[in-house]
């Protein structure tokens, strides 16, 4: 079979233009250890709930057809009904219940005319992540997440994706469960974008990766190879002056920008010694040490671990 040429050609072009950036929010998600998974696809009659307790990981519903009500497990919790297409999530594990209908003590809410709860069809499922990593974006992950169908029609996209979700539950054949994981987290990113969007003006990690200085200078942290950056490099390509930089970085993310470069450097230099075959002079000067035996000493101090002990495990 000849080569095909043009392909050979496209190729090259391609990669021509790649860019080698890494957005903050992928590297962060590397970093706390994203994965998804879709536990239940079906339904239930008006006489049956389902409570979900506290978890320390995050869970989400979609309504994939009909309805069902919602309440928060808080002593001031009014039940919310959720109609087609809505997706909910508890990106921090909060527990709550879901009925088809609302219990009897709220009997004054009552499903619009055109609602059929008995042929309700919901999707469960759960985002796991590293919740014992003390960084800002587990932090400030919001505890409730709303994507109403009737106000997001710009999410259409992503209901079809949680059709095909659903599809692969109910009906599943090789692969399934790798494809319901893969889309899984891909509905957590989404359910992230959206809240950053709309909490843009917040001072919080999630706001911090959307505001055009702070934001860029995350990018620039997450994209280095080695220890580039300094705090007074980010002020100045952030054209303000150290001060105002570290100030407005600190608000934002919730720890210095001192503090964040050592931090995104000592996890990339872990993920480094648990997945590469990299030399450990190289990835201690990648992480800013001149010696093995220095980066040894600050590596320890940070996880309590030795890099010899991670790369063994």
């Amino acid at each position: 079979m000849k080569p095909c040429h043009n392909s050979v050609v496209f190729c090259h072009f391609v990669g021509a233009c790649k860019v080698d950036k890494v957005d903050a929010l992928s590297d962060v998600l590397k970093t706390i250890r994203l994965s998804g998974s879709t536990y239940y696809c079906g339904g239930f009659d008006e006489s049956e709930s389902l409570v979900l307790t506290s978890q320390p990981k995050g869970q989400f519903h979609v309504v994939v057809k009909g309805s069902c009500w919602l309440k928060q497990q808080a002593d001031d919790a009014d039940w919310v009904e959720l109609k087609t297409g809505d997706i909910i999530a508890f990106p921090t594990g909060g527990a709550h219940q879901l009925a088809a209908m609302p219990e009897s003590s709220d009997a004054n809410l009552e499903p619009e005319p055109n609602t059929e709860p008995s042929n309700l069809t919901l999707l469960c499922g759960s985002f796991h992540y590293d919740s014992s990593l003390s960084h800002p974006f587990v932090k400030d992950l919001p505890c409730f997440i709303h994507a109403k169908a009737v106000e997001t029609p710009q999410l259409d996209w992503l209901r079809t994706l949680v059709s095909v979700i659903a599809n692969e539950s109910q009906q599943p054949s090789q692969g399934s469960v790798a494809m319901i994981d893969k889309l899984t987290e891909a509905l957590f990113i989404q359910l992230m974008r959206l809240h950053i969007a709309e909490h843009s003006q917040d001072s919080t990690y999630l706001a911090a990766l959307a505001d055009e200085k702070i934001g860029v200078s995350l990018n620039r942290i997450h994209s280095e190879k080695e220890a580039y950056w300094t705090v007074e490099l980010l002020a100045e390509k952030a054209a303000l002056s150290r001060t105002a930089f570290s100030e407005k970085f600190t608000k934002m993310v919730g720890v210095n920008p001192k503090a964040y470069l050592t931090d995104t450097r000592m996890q990339r230099a872990k993920r480094q010694l648990e997945q590469s075959s990299a030399s450990m002079i190289s990835i201690a000067e990648a992480t800013g040490y001149g010696s093995e035996a220095s980066f040894s000493k600050a590596f320890k101090a940070f996880f309590k671990v030795s890099p010899g002990k991670v790369r063994k495990g």
